[in-house]
């Protein structure tokens, strides 16, 4: 590209004065094709680049749902552990009591065993009349619910242990089915984290380049005031060359297809790089091949090829009114040549640093940049 770009520079300054009109067109002609080639890998690159942003903004999306995901399932997994965690202390006091009960039955089957079931018969033979009998079988009774409730607990307490522990072998395995869900989502998301790693780094990479790239077009940005300036000194120093424009306010509108303005006169931030550059003019989005159009009678000063600009046009209108229309697909004028208000002298392109046929307009007074909707 710089070996093109310089050739196309220095075709651009000595063509004029040694070739004829033909093979200028010819040679301008196999330019433009090469640098449209050029141009359409630029837009490549940009439609990469938007893509790129794309897919991270997405890759945020997805790594946030993930993120929740994995903190739900941590959840689930605490709270499989906490019901873990009360179970084995139910257990805990359950064979505490179970202990107690244990020891209770232990001396009452001592009793029964040493004095069997004759106990309960000599307790109800040596009773004192009735009275006395049915209060002794009263006590027998007792005593039989009160054994009987001892080993109705011990089997209950049994049982209840059983239950706790299958509860933990349950809780245990849904923690684990939980846990391996946690493993999945989180290679999942080491999975996009990677990937959105490799898209910041293409990103990072296509930052730089945008960087790069604003750098060269204000160094072609400061080559074309230097051509301009020199341009404008030869045509002040020739009288018979130069047209004294008024600077009444009301230059013509340069496109001849559309007044549809994309981008306005001043600094603007880009969305990627970031970077805060002036825009020196207005951008006009127009068909691609539509006529362009002087805005007003004065002097063509320079009509070539620029990194930035592309196919340029420079007109001096005399009395310090310079206008510019850059990022054309072809030139109809050039250097010298005299025109007129609302003459063809380009068509419509997207040359250069560009994304887009559209018209770059600029206009500078004095060798300053103005707003050029003040002057429109």
């Amino acid at each position: 590209m710089c070996a093109l770009l310089a050739g196309v520079m220095l075709f651009s300054q000595t063509a004029y004065a040694s070739k004829s009109v033909n093979d200028l067109k010819s040679e301008l002609e196999e330019k433009k094709k090469e640098t449209e080639k050029l141009q359409d890998q630029i837009k490549d690159k940009q439609a990469d680049k938007d893509s790129a942003v794309a897919r991270m903004n997405e890759l945020d999306v997805q790594i946030v749902g993930i993120q929740n995901d994995i903190d739900s399932v941590q959840e689930v997994i605490d709270d499989k552990q906490s019901e873990i965690n009360a179970a084995n202390s139910k257990i805990e006091t359950l064979n505490d009591d179970i202990e107690d009960t244990k020891e209770q039955l232990k001396a009452r089957m001592k009793v029964m065993y040493e004095y069997g079931s004759t106990s309960y018969l000599e307790i109800i033979f040596e009773a004192k009349g009735f009275s006395d009998l049915f209060t002794r079988i009263a006590a027998i009774r007792a005593i039989v619910e009160h054994d009987n409730d001892v080993v109705d607990r011990y089997i209950g307490q049994i049982e209840e242990i059983e239950t706790q522990k299958q509860t933990i072998e349950n809780e245990k395995q849904e923690q684990i089915e939980a846990k391996n869900i946690l493993t999945d989502k989180q290679d999942e998301l080491e999975v996009l984290k990677e990937e959105k790693n490799e898209v910041v780094k293409q990103l990072d990479s296509d930052i730089n380049e945008l960087k790069a790239q604003e750098k060269q077009k204000e160094s072609d940005m400061n080559a074309i005031q230097s051509e301009l300036n020199k341009a404008l000194e030869a045509a002040n120093k020739s009288s018979s060359t130069t047209v004294v424009y008024k600077g009444n306010g009301k230059f013509g509108w340069p496109s001849a297809s559309s007044t549809r303005i994309t981008s306005n006169f001043g600094y603007r931030t880009h969305p990627i790089s970031r970077t805060r550059s002036l825009h020196r003019g207005i951008d006009i989005g127009a068909p691609y091949g539509s006529n362009v159009l002087a805005a007003e009678d004065g002097v063509v000063l320079t009509a070539g090829y620029n990194g930035s600009y592309g196919y340029y046009i420079t007109i001096n209108h005399g009395g310090g009114y310079v206008t510019l229309y850059a990022h054309n697909s072809k030139l109809l004028v050039k250097s010298g040549d005299k025109v007129t208000r609302g003459q063809v002298i380009a068509k419509c392109g997207s040359t250069g640093n560009s994304t887009g046929p559209h018209i770059h307009f600029e206009v500078q007074v004095n060798g300053g940049l103005v707003n050029p909707l003040s002057y429109l």
